[in-house]
């Protein structure tokens, strides 16, 4: 029986060993498809080898409602599985596409390697007016490209912190993506105006793999207009937090930077607190875990 046992646990022990050599990087936001033929989305991926060792890189995508899909390796012959695995060399890079008119993608990629590689990623996610190729974005001329943004990579965090912008001709909009397979995570959003005062706040329960995406009008109806400030993230368990500002009235994307907070160190004490814009009292695990903008009381009851 003890021989059993210590085979169990060592079994256990590798596995455990085996999960925690590896490391994601998310790239939040991945569209492909037809809007209305000919303008379409193309996302294109860019990934950087910093290690002095060749590496390989696992690329899966998923829809918002967290199924993996395919997106490279489709033609002449589909393979199986929803997975790629790139090989990059030393200081390598490699550049991979989507077909654009197939699969329809709304979503985010998950890019899996081994812990001790640099990898350094970004998707450039593209609108189109003109025929499909597929070839990527870099070989057409900008008259063929309505608008285009790059995306870079995130490690998952439970705080991100972005600016945030709602006024007439332009507006953020944000993806925020659950990169665990089994556990759902509730985000909480705070919308600080630019004196740091909480102005608006969502709730977000956010299924295994799934990814919730919305303009920031959508995200807080009430947030007030004309307004740059900052949006903060805090969950309950590690996500991605990516987005863009959209320009009106033609609807072009820039980039919008994302920093993810370092985590503190924190007592370990349940800490209640209260949104003041709605009156929701919760009893967080840590200070740590209150939501910025929300206020400290001595009880929920």
């Amino acid at each position: 029986m003890r021989q059993f046992m210590m085979l169990v646990f060592l079994s256990i022990a590798s596995s455990a060993t085996a999960f925690a050599q590896s490391q994601d990087l998310i790239l939040p936001v991945a569209v492909n498809g037809y809007v209305k033929p000919p303008i379409h989305y193309q996302t294109t991926v860019r990934i950087v080898n910093l290690s002095t060792n060749p590496t390989k890189v696992t690329l899966e995508a998923y829809q918002n409602d967290g199924t993996a899909v395919r997106i490279l390796e489709l033609f002449p012959i589909t393979r199986p599985g929803t997975k790629t695995v790139l090989n990059i060399d030393a200081f390598g890079s490699v550049e991979v596409f989507t077909a654009e008119d197939v699969p329809d993608l709304n979503g985010w990629i998950r890019l899996t390697f081994d812990a001790a590689a640099n990898i350094q990623a970004s998707a450039e996610v593209s609108l189109i007016n003109a025929p499909v190729g597929p070839q990527p974005i870099c070989l057409r001329p900008s008259t063929d490209i309505i608008t285009t943004v790059q995306v870079s990579d995130v490690r998952p965090s439970q705080k991100f912190s972005g600016s945030a912008v709602n006024r007439t001709n332009r507006q953020s909009a944000y993806a925020i993506v659950n990169p665990s397979a089994t556990q759902a995570v509730t985000a909480f959003m705070s919308l600080l105006d630019p004196s740091g005062a909480l102005v608006g706040s969502a709730t977000l329960q956010i299924p295994p793999q799934g990814r919730v995406s919305r303009m920031l009008s959508e995200f807080m109806p009430g947030a007030p207009a004309e307004l740059m400030g900052s949006l903060r993230i805090t969950s309950t368990a590690p996500v991605a937090f990516g987005g863009v500002n959209v320009l009106y009235p033609e609807g072009k994307f820039i980039t919008l930077p994302i920093d993810a907070i370092p985590a503190a160190t924190c007592i370990q004490a349940i800490a209640p607190a209260r949104n003041p814009l709605t009156n929701e009292c919760r009893s967080f695990p840590t200070p740590c875990d209150v939501p910025e903008g929300w206020q400290r009381v001595n009880s929920c009851s």
